[in-house]
């Protein structure tokens, strides 16, 4: 009824003829003997030796009789001593580092094990023709945290050890040294397990899980009890490789049980995904940040000596100026903090200089806010000053660039101290103690900014360490602002109206402002001298009125 043509797989027939003659063998070469031929032909299709040879095509045969693909098996099957299982799993272990099979324990600790066999092997031996087991060459980063990713199978399930994986994982870095993530692990000249474990909270971002604890990388990696109990250690005391070198920041959670996970920081993210939009995970408190990438590009005309200073501010905060002067400082037995004092007639630029320097050096500007800071009850302003300056300090310890302080307006917190004669004397003396404190150990980039220079109590005075003056601008500087503000009029008369009134930055962008809603409402409206004269008279008007009633106050 069934005719069944000769086997066409030469490689099929001998596994089975070596299996068949290896039975009670104890692996004797007399016995062996009788399957040379075959012993020679899988040799060479596998290209490895007799020994390897032989172990390999047993543990197939073994799987395709639905036996236990395990060395406990073979030892039985062989009729060898449990103590020859060591000889055997030595003699498989170049076969294991070429991916054909894996054990399922580690070998020098369970040498009995289970082994499995891959799924190209079998495809291999079933078809007669050896695939190409060389995987396709990483061109990528995400190339590269995939190729991590396949392998994590094998550890799961036990196929590989623990310091096998990780020696894997190191491998697998150091064969890649140009792809931008190997390369820049190697930069940071980690040790084989952080970089497993950097690679892992890589591959958690890339899937979309933005916060990793260590118990995720605990249950995926499986280490040992005590590297468990080590790796815990290092995260909750903040020695961890990766949190103290920024790789990593801390997101307390705000669930019932107040779990702590981590994410990856922007420089992190930034090793294998340029392009990447980091958000900051810090919770806003009494200060208001304000990222850089919020902050509107203006360019700032200014007479020739602040824009010396205000250059040289820039130049000091740029991102690696910055960090060479900190660590300067520090190396000299300094505090690592710069405190600036913006101060001059309004409507000069000095808060607008903030943020552009924010936007320029890539910086947060978290702002103070005069008026969360006071507070009606005894002793909660004082308290809100320390709590002001530890959210900052918690703002460098998450964000990859140190955030610029801002306090704008700084007269109403850090004007002239009073002989006290109530207890909001005394609440306003103790703030003040505190924030002098506070900037006597300052470690950051303070800017504070005021309209009232002489408002500022004098012991204040020694904590900046660049106090740049603002004055009206000058006549060149302020025809210069009318053209910025407004390049489609003729500069002749812009100029006519420069000699006949003198503005500040602030009011003429406010005449901006004012042109930007009334031809919104008037299309039809012609934007001559005229027009542009009685606008910048009424902010003239306003600024004489509020001098007006600054006088007859002081009466």
């Amino acid at each position: 009824m069934f005719e069944f043509t000769p086997s066409q797989n030469p490689v099929l027939d001998a596994i089975e003829k070596i299996y068949d003659s290896a039975k009670e063998s104890c692996l004797k070469a007399e016995q062996l003997e009788t399957c040379k031929n075959e012993i020679e032909l899988l040799s060479n299709f596998f290209n490895a030796t007799d020994e390897q040879t032989v172990i390999t095509a047993l543990l197939i045969q073994s799987q395709f009789e639905n036996n236990n693909c395990s060395i406990k098996e073979l030892l039985t099957y062989l009729d060898l001593r449990t103590s020859n299982a060591l000889m055997l799993n030595e003699i498989l272990a170049p076969i294991v580092a070429r991916d054909w099979m894996a054990p399922k324990k580690d070998p020098k600790l369970y040498p009995l094990t289970d082994y499995q066999l891959t799924i190209k092997l079998i495809r291999s031996v079933l078809s007669g023709k050896m695939e190409n087991f060389d995987s396709p060459e990483i061109k990528t980063s995400f190339q590269l945290i995939t190729r991590f990713q396949s392998k994590i199978a094998d550890r799961s399930s036990h196929r590989i050890t623990y310091k096998q994986f990780i020696q894997w994982t190191a491998d697998l870095i150091n064969s890649n040294p140009k792809i931008e993530l190997a390369e820049f692990i190697i930069n940071m000249n980690m040790q084989p397990e952080d970089a497993t474990h950097f690679m892992f909270i890589c591959l958690q971002h890339y899937l979309g899980n933005e916060s990793c604890d260590y118990d995720t990388i605990i249950r995926e990696l499986a280490p040992s009890k005590e590297e468990q109990y080590q790796l815990r250690n290092s995260y909750k005391s903040g020695n961890n490789f990766l949190l103290t070198t920024g790789l990593l920041k801390e997101s307390v959670s705000n669930d019932f049980f107040g779990g702590v996970s981590y994410f990856l920081s922007e420089k992190a993210v930034h090793a294998f995904d340029k392009n990447a939009v980091v958000k900051n995970k810090l919770t806003e408190g009494i200060l208001k940040q304000i990222e850089p990438t919020g902050i509107v590009e203006k360019k700032l005309i200014f007479d020739k000596n602040e824009q010396q200073m205000v250059n040289k501010l820039h130049n000091m905060i740029s991102q690696n100026n910055f960090s060479n002067l900190t660590e300067r400082l520090q190396s000299q037995g300094m505090k690592k903090g710069i405190s600036v004092l913006l101060y001059g007639h309004p409507g000069t630029g000095k808060t607008e200089t903030v943020m552009q320097l924010g936007k320029n050096s890539n910086r947060f500007v978290m702002l103070a806010d005069a008026s969360k800071i006071k507070s009606k009850w005894v002793g909660d302003t004082a308290k809100n000053v320390k709590a002001l300056f530890d959210e900052y300090r918690k703002a460098v310890k998450e964000f990859d660039q140190t955030p610029i302080l801002l306090f704008n307006e700084a007269d109403a917190i850090i004007g002239k101290r009073h002989n006290v004669t109530d207890r909001g004397d005394q609440e306003m003396n103790t703030m003040q103690n505190i924030l002098l404190e506070e900037l006597e150990n300052f470690e950051g980039i303070f800017i504070a900014t005021t309209n009232l220079v002489d408002n500022i109590d004098k012991a204040f005075d020694r904590r900046f360490l660049y106090k740049i003056r603002f004055d009206k601008p000058g006549p060149l500087t302020v025809a210069q602002i009318w053209k910025t503000k407004f390049p489609e009029v003729k500069t002749s008369v812009l100029k006519s109206i420069c000699s006949k009134i003198t503005l500040s930055g602030g009011q003429i962008e406010n005449i901006r402002k004012k042109v930007a809603v009334d031809t919104l409402l008037d299309e039809k409206i012609k934007i001559n001298e005229a027009y542009l004269m009685q606008l910048a008279e009424q902010e003239l008007m306003l600024e004489k009125k509020s001098m007006r009633e600054v006088i007859g106050f002081n009466r």
